[in-house]
């Protein structure tokens, strides 16, 4: 079962207002709005748009959809709590559940908590388990917890980051960043080789490993202010090929290495390179469709038949005002969205069968009595690093029992020239 999350009435209400700087033909003797139908990933939440000549219907739930295989699926996170009185061990799976069956599937399961656990609990065999309506200790003398973030989805190819925090005495003490890439069909972690093929992933892996060298080298060069402490913080680091996640540059996909700290005192510290371009495989196509046609710094514009969807970012680079024009250049408001906007999935070419309007409508419809834990992350630009920076990853909260998929981004986005 899909663990119960809460819409945000936050993002309801932005999705209500009308977007700044758009022209708004929705006024009653305005023209009527192109037939179109369609959902937007922005942020951590779903929109679904639908227009006909008699108005335009629109939701949003907090929720990640991949599409592929002709199937529509939701992938979340669930807790897993191992925890006793005096020690919290909570890790994190992620599942894919099918709309149509609403079977849900284990697709990555952290796996360095419950091992954490099955070692304290090794330790002190007198210690009970919690209950699940028994209460832990506000001053535990052992903590170990996950939290896995979803980025994005292109295709079957699910992208996240995974969060390791363990300070358990008697154990390793680990704080640890690293990015993975799971396919949605077989369930696995995929490397860059099973997503781009032989050829490319050498490829692939010889920039990412040179960009890695190219900065260690700039870090220990570097005379500018703090160089002496992101020295010793990059002494941990080693290049991880598998640590990558995937994006896009003007419509092309990239993949972005982030470089873990590895050993038992791990702080957390990451090195994120800079996105490399890919040749694109046969499954790209796909993705191609769901990208922006045209897009820079200002606005990100999806072509269709017989009208587009506009993206207009404000200068904070926390919202979107989102509209739908017309081949005349009549535009209608659809409100204000949350950043990034990742992808807009077409529902009318080819038409959406009633079997998955039905499943659809189910899963916005359960949205509701989802929980508030729901959360908007803001926009990490990776394309408009002008060095690779690095970055300590600061210690994880105790977590929540449920917590929703709070995805981000890797877009490469262009300034006018």
């Amino acid at each position: 079962m899909n663990p119960m999350r809460s819409l945000s009435l936050a993002v309801v209400a932005a999705l209500a207002l009308a977007a700044e700087g758009c022209r708004d033909d929705t006024r009653p003797n305005g023209p009527p709005p192109p037939r179109a139908e369609f959902l937007v990933a922005a942020g951590d939440s779903t929109y679904w748009i639908r227009a006909t000549a008699d108005g335009i219907r629109r939701r949003g739930s907090s929720m990640m959809l991949a599409n592929f295989g002709g199937d529509f699926y939701e992938i979340y996170t669930a807790d897993e709590d191992r925890s006793f009185y005096d020690a919290l061990f909570v890790g994190q799976r992620v599942y894919s559940r099918d709309l149509v069956t609403g079977d849900s599937s284990l697709v990555y399961r952290d796996t360095i908590v419950p091992a954490a656990q099955q070692r304290w609990a090794a330790m002190h065999p007198d210690d009970s388990p919690l209950q699940p309506d028994e209460d832990a200790s506000d001053h535990p003398v052992a903590s170990a917890s996950a939290d896995i973030e979803l980025l994005d989805v292109h295709d079957a190819y699910l992208s996240l980051e995974h969060h390791i925090d363990v300070d358990v005495a008697g154990a390793r003490h680990l704080h640890r960043t690293v990015r993975r890439v799971v396919d949605l069909r077989t369930h696995r972690d995929a490397t860059v080789r099973d997503v781009f093929g032989d050829s490319a992933a050498r490829s692939i892996i010889s920039a990412g490993a040179a960009l890695y060298a190219a900065a260690r080298d700039s870090i220990q060069d570097s005379r500018e202010p703090g160089a002496d402490e992101a020295r010793d913080a990059a002494v941990d680091l080693s290049f991880d090929r598998r640590s990558f996640s995937l994006g896009d540059i003007d419509g092309k996909p990239a993949v972005t290495f982030v470089v873990p700290g590895t050993g038992d005192h791990a702080t957390g510290t990451t090195l994120p390179l800079e996105p490399i371009a890919a040749a694109q495989p046969a499954w790209w196509t796909s993705v191609a469709r769901t990208l922006p046609s045209s897009h820079d710094s200002v606005e990100d514009r999806w072509a269709a038949r017989g009208y587009s969807v506009r993206a207009r970012y404000d200068t904070s680079d926390e919202s979107a005002a989102l509209s739908l024009a017309d081949s005349a250049g009549h535009e209608w408001s659809l409100g204000r969205i949350p950043v990034p906007v990742r992808h807009v999935l077409w529902l009318d070419a080819p038409a959406l069968d009633s079997l998955h309007r039905e499943a659809l409508a189910r899963a916005f419809d359960d949205a509701v009595m989802y929980d508030d834990n729901a959360r908007l992350t803001r926009h990490r630009d990776e394309g408009r690093r002008q060095a690779a920076p690095l970055v300590r990853t600061v210690s994880r909260r105790l977590p929540h029992q449920r917590r929703p998929a709070h995805p981000r981004t890797i877009r490469t986005r262009h300034p006018t020239t």
